[in-house]
């Protein structure tokens, strides 16, 4: 099946298709018989690799990367291989015939590897290690185990890892032994059940660890020594998860353990490995975190892999959605279960919103061949998008069938490989009708659907007139096949109807009592599209406030920020100070009165840190405060800056705030808000910020001071990032360069950050050189071209933004006298 639209922006000349390979052998067993060293960052030890023989060869291929590579016996005798750094080649004499089984034993060592195995603390080189875990996802296994690794062949496997006794020890399976040799402790684990090598993992550190039972599966939480008392606040409802995904899937977990171990320094939020997930350790958090920020995203999120993922794998990553699609939907579904219908649909928008960013710079279909890393495959196209596909689908096929096709699809491919078109072979069988146009237009086509609406009432004919159409463009289709649900209200009346439009432009008709006050198209969001509301200010109010469900109101709140004037404000004002009303439509509100301006909105603002409570919704507010300049406003958020009772977030945003309304004390306090304790040092991290905003010269020398090694990643992070802000001088620039030595992911990528805040050319080697990394090759490799493209402009474009800022401070001024002129208009 061949994509419709091929896309944008995402394929580059040089790249080529990646086809999946299949070896002369399935890989039957692995087992991996380590010692992991701390104080010298290095594993020693041995893996056999069982295989079985599938087509005669005289040679076996292996993974492994920069390793040692002692000897090899194959059914225990020393055989002749070459070893070049990447591939690990066993030669035989006499052919391997088909039906054969070989167990290949390779001993070894790897010391302080690039990938597969971190140290902790990465950067730290001059210290002893304190943890050791794994990341192998997506091919990365082979810096620490020579084998065969591809996801597209499944092994069981047994660890067999020895460690410094006061260390505790986590991997895959169950913890069949525990045994003392001299000053080290071994564990055994063993899991029976067959997996992709990439889902092989462990974790070594000084953990803390508390166990409870769900059924018959043993659940571990594992901690870092001393954070014991996050445990309950970010695992508790774990149990709930599990039980849920198993109701929903009709599949039970598949495994006898799950393990959730959190590791400081973790490069992504968590990686599902089978039976055992590694996850940041910055999920932790404490009461005062809790009140606006939750694990249970992210627990459910790598959960749900255990399913989707684990037990069933794509068969190649150009299939990765079928991992990460259904792993982000289950997650959301998840929060529908628990917090209700509104929190689901505004996290779909949210996944909404992250598509359509990604889409502005580069769109592809979702199932693709072509690219350099598989890494690039991880976005929000996956993501995201595949997210509000599956979820599409559901509502074509209603639950009930969605959820039995899951069903079907799990058990068919249990403990094995799967592709898109086997994904939809099992949802065609029980859904009962042909859905290739369903996959054609969203999963093998590039973009989605864009629908605009329009409507006018007929007072003469009591008739309201409809016009739905479609948007179309180079990089998706000009029709797309949706059914649209439309909700009409009335005085007295509502009324649904559903629409199918397959044409660029559909008129619907309809007879009605009496005019509507509002007409709601999707009100359930359950269509993947883009929606553009194409109807006045007054109809967009209506929608808001007559329409029932939450997806129409944020479509109308956010229109009305481009549409609306200062004669709306105190309107919408009510409904952000009521504490009834949802928190994501009255964080929305708050954007939208940020983005109206006037007096009448910075006042409103500012009243509203006096009446509203809900914390997400206050450091909304907060955050768009830092839009206005007035002194009123600083002393407003200097006095939230230095109260403790502030949530976190809340803090953060008025320290970032704060130094862009330009306020006299913004430095120092800024400055003083870097020793303020926060979960995830997000309060010192907006400081960092708030010193680049103002870019005093003092700021920098302040800023690249926290980007050494010893502060935590996601402050170094954020001080590189920042630095971007300031004029590239030599020195700069040779910070730039040592920072680049970095092994840890964050701060690699927040170069890159630093070179588009930048614009300066003199960064193009710099990102030239961060592309050998996959985990940041695709963003540094965008922005040099955008660096290249505008090469001569850099200086011009900082220039631009600087008068962009002082623009949209006139605008402020203006919309303040537009408010004068509209009060004298409408008095």
């Amino acid at each position: 099946m061949q994509s419709i639209s091929v896309g944008r922006g995402f394929v580059y000349p040089d790249y080529k298709p990646v086809w999946s390979y299949k070896p002369p052998f399935n890989l039957e067993k692995v087992v991996v018989d380590i010692h992991v060293d701390l104080e010298k960052r290095s594993l020693t030890g041995r893996v056999t690799n069982i295989l079985d023989i599938v087509r005669e060869t005289d040679e076996i291929v292996l993974d492994a990367v920069d390793m040692e590579i002692k000897n090899v016996l194959v059914n225990g005798s020393s055989v002749n291989f070459h070893y070049d750094g990447q591939k690990l080649r066993i030669f035989f004499e006499d052919p391997l015939k088909s039906g054969e089984r070989v167990e290949v034993v390779i001993e070894y060592s790897v010391v302080n590897p690039r990938k597969g195995v971190w140290f902790v603390p990465i950067d730290r080189e001059d210290v002893p290690a304190i943890q050791a875990w794994t990341q192998g996802e997506t091919e990365y296994n082979r810096y620490w185990i020579p084998t065969y690794d591809y996801l597209n062949m499944k092994a069981s496997v047994e660890l067999v890892i020895r460690a410094k006794k006061n260390m505790y020890v986590v991997a895959n399976g169950d913890l069949r032994e525990k045994t003392q040799e001299d000053e080290y402790t071994v564990w055994r684990f063993t899991f029976s059940r067959k997996i992709s090598t990439y889902l092989v993992a462990f974790a070594v550190g000084d953990f803390s660890v508390v166990e409870e039972r769900y059924g018959d599966v043993l659940l571990q939480y594992v901690v870092p020594r001393g954070r014991e008392d996050s445990i309950k606040l970010s695992f508790s409802k774990t149990p709930q998860i599990m039980e849920f995904f198993e109701k929903f899937t009709g599949v039970k977990y598949p495994y006898t353990k799950y393990s959730q171990v959190c590791v400081d320094e973790y490069i992504f939020g968590g990686m599902e490995n089978a039976s055992l997930t590694i996850l940041t350790s910055d999920t932790l958090h404490d009461e005062k975190a809790h009140i606006e920020f939750r694990s249970e995203p992210l627990v459910a999120h790598e959960l749900a892999h255990q399913w989707f993922g684990d037990l069933v794998t794509c068969k190649d990553w150009s299939h990765i959605w079928l991992n990460e699609g259904f792993a982000t939907l289950m997650q959301a579904l998840w929060r529908r279960e628990e917090e209700g219908e509104e929190a689901f649909i505004y996290d779909m928008v949210g996944k909404l919103d992250a598509y359509l960013s990604e889409y502005s710079r580069y769109s592809r279909p979702i199932v693709v061949k072509y690219y350099r890393y598989p890494l690039e495959l991880f976005d929000s196209h996956s993501y995201s998008k595949g997210a509000l596909v599956l979820w599409t689908l559901l509502n074509i096929m209603g639950e009930d069938k969605f959820r039995k096709a899951l069903k079907l699809y799990l058990s068919r491919f249990s403990d094995n490989n799967a592709d898109t078109e086997d994904f939809r072979k099992a949802v065609e069988e029980v859904y009962g009708e042909d859905l290739e146009w369903f996959f054609d237009q969203f999963v093998y086509s590039s973009g989605h659907p864009v629908v605009k609406y329009s409507y006018k009432w007929n007072e003469k004919e009591k008739v309201l007139e409809l016009k739905i159409s479609q948007e179309g463009s180079k990089d998706r289709l000009n029709n797309y096949k949706l059914d649209l649900e439309v909700e009409i209200v009335g005085q007295n009346y509502r009324k649904k109807i559903n629409t199918i439009i397959q044409e660029e432009t559909k008129h619907v008709t309809l007879a009605l009592p009496a005019k509507p006050l509002a007409v709601c198209i999707d009100p359930d969001f359950k269509v993947f599209k883009e929606l553009k509301l194409e109807v006045d200010v007054e109809s967009l109010l209506n929608i808001f406030e007559h329409c029932e469900k939450l997806y129409p109101k944020i479509m109308a709140i956010r229109t009305l920020s481009r549409k609306a004037t200062s004669r709306h404000v105190e309107k919408l004002a009510q409904y952000l100070f009521d504490e009834n009303v949802f928190w994501g439509l009255r964080a929305e509100i708050a954007k939208t009165l940020s983005k109206i301006g006037g007096e009448t909105a910075k006042r409103k603002l500012l009243e509203a840190l006096d009446i509203v409570k809900h914390p997400k919704v206050r450091a909304q507010i907060v955050s768009v405060l830092g839009d206005f300049r007035d002194k009123k406003i600083g002393e407003a958020l200097i006095k939230i800056i230095k109260n403790e009772e502030e949530s976190y977030r809340t803090r953060a945003e008025a320290v970032r705030a704060l130094a862009k309304t330009g306020h006299e004390k913004a430095f120092e306090v800024a400055k003083e808000a870097l020793s303020y304790p926060s979960h995830n040092n997000v309060i010192q991290a907006a400081a960092l910020e708030a010193l680049s905003i103002l870019g005093e010269e003092e700021s920098r020398k302040i800023i690249e001071k926290y980007t050494d090694p010893v502060y935590p990643p996601n402050v170094r992070a954020t001080a590189v990032r920042v630095l971007g802000r300031f004029r590239l001088d030599q020195s700069l620039m040779e910070l730039f360069n040592h920072i680049a030595k970095s092994r840890h992911i964050k701060v690699l990528r927040s170069i890159v950050s630093a070179a588009k805040l930048s614009l300066d050319p003199r960064f193009i080697p710099l990102l030239k050189e961060l592309q050998s990394e996959p985990e940041v090759y695709r963003a540094a490799r965008e922005t040099e071209e955008m660096l290249r493209k505008h090469a001569d402009k850099g200086e011009e474009y900082r220039r631009l933004r600087e008068e962009v800022e002082k623009l949209r401070a006139e605008e402020r001024t203006l919309a303040e006298r537009m408010e004068r002129l509209e009060q004298k208009m409408f008095s």
